[in-house]
């Protein structure tokens, strides 16, 4: 029996992963008519859920790359702010040096009148003492004066080179962390043809077994029916680590016009790591798409879900086209990987996952099939 040791979700395999479920009956089932569908049945089943299991890790790893790079900005911001303060200390020390200069310059050039005002000027000898103390003092004050400067200086220096030593670390990470991703989305050439390997395999199958197809509508419906009660056991165990729901009254219009805009990027690819039109993850997709309508929200879904007004995961009712709808494993609202934008009637749009593109999927079914739906965030 063929199981490969990797999956990632594609356009083709998420097909072939919906053919084969809802084609074939697993041993669960029923018995086999034929030896042959029960081991092309077993193959079928532990592929899906293989392929699951990888789409999820590599969203997760998707989302630890996007919050590196927003660190990575972070840092960026301030190496620059640094260095403007570098170059304001550059030119105070040499402000300073000047004025040091300039006082060094005239007493040399001007010496021997300067010294014999002193002596001459001076009426008792308590006051030739005086006027000596003040000479000395001035030349101590701008001597005093640049070691100030050069020590600020040296102290922006040190900032600028620890912030450089950071953004080094934090670029290493990102590296690190692309590369990763990079290792999972090489599997997915060869995935995809295992898997278009199996659809066809199955095909050949199907025909021979279109009387089944009442059957497996019904194993559907008790599939269905038991993922629901398996989230809403999953929701009341996170339920106590989940957002607290805002009062329903004190809920704001929100953005539908925000719907009109996400709608004008179907189609994009996905690309991880991507927040504009030319490609996006899911939570660029929708810090981008209320960017344009002069909304800010945060980068990572797991940010987004912490941010705006929070609508429980049991009040579908209450959700508006334009809400942020999200999507935690196993319905833990500690483990949010995913981020949607609801466009009405039952639908959300989002970016799936490599592979795939922009587009608009059944909330509803989502829910009703996998259980890790967490609640929506109004803006």
């Amino acid at each position: 029996m063929r199981v490969k040791a990797a999956y990632l979700r594609t356009p083709a395999s998420i097909a072939c992963g919906i053919l084969l479920i809802a084609s074939l009956e697993s041993p669960a089932f029923g018995v086999p008519s034929t030896p042959e569908i029960g081991v092309k049945q077993a193959e079928a089943l532990a592929a899906q859920a293989e392929l699951d299991r990888m789409n999820h890790e590599l969203e997760v790893l998707i989302e630890e790359y996007n919050a590196i790079t927003e660190a990575l900005d972070l840092t960026r911001d301030q190496i620059r702010l640094t260095q403007r303060d570098l170059e304001r200390a550059e030119m105070d020390l040499a402000d300073a040096r000047r004025t040091l200069s300039d006082r060094v310059t005239s007493i040399y050039k001007h010496r021997g009148f300067g010294m014999l005002d002193v002596f001459l000027g001076a009426r008792t000898f308590e006051d030739l003492v005086v006027r000596m103390d003040l000479a000395a003092r001035i030349s101590r004050s701008d001597a005093e004066l640049v070691a100030a400067v050069k020590t600020a200086k040296a102290a922006v220096e040190e900032s600028e080179r620890a912030l450089q030593q950071r953004q080094a670390e934090q670029l290493a990470l990102q590296a690190e962390a692309a590369s990763r991703a990079s290792r999972i989305e090489a599997d997915v050439a060869n995935q995809q043809r295992f898997v278009g390997e199996l659809e066809a395999e199955v095909q050949a199958l199907i025909a021979a077994e279109q009387e089944r197809q009442r059957q497996l509508a019904a194993e559907r419906a008790r599939l269905a029916a038991e993922a629901a009660a398996r989230a809403s056991r999953e929701g009341a165990r996170s339920a106590a680590n989940a957002r607290a729901a805002s009062d329903p009254s004190s809920l704001r219009a929100g953005h539908p016009a925000v719907v009109e805009v996400a709608l004008g990027f179907l189609g994009v690819p996905y690309v991880w790591g991507g927040s504009t039109p030319s490609g996006f993850d899911c939570s660029g997709l929708t810090q981008y798409c209320y960017s344009e309508v002069g909304v800010s929200i945060p980068r990572t879904s797991k940010s987004q879900y912490n941010a705006g007004q929070h609508i429980d995961r049991d009040r579908l009712d209450l959700i508006k086209p334009g809400d942020l709808v999200f999507f935690g494993t196993d319905g833990d609202a500690n483990r949010v990987h995913h981020v949607g934008m609801y466009v009405g009637d039952g639908n959300y749009l989002h970016a799936p996952y490599t592979g795939a593109v922009v587009r608009v999927d059944s909330l509803t079914a989502r829910i009703s099939s996998r259980g890790d739906y967490v609640g929506a965030s109004r803006f």
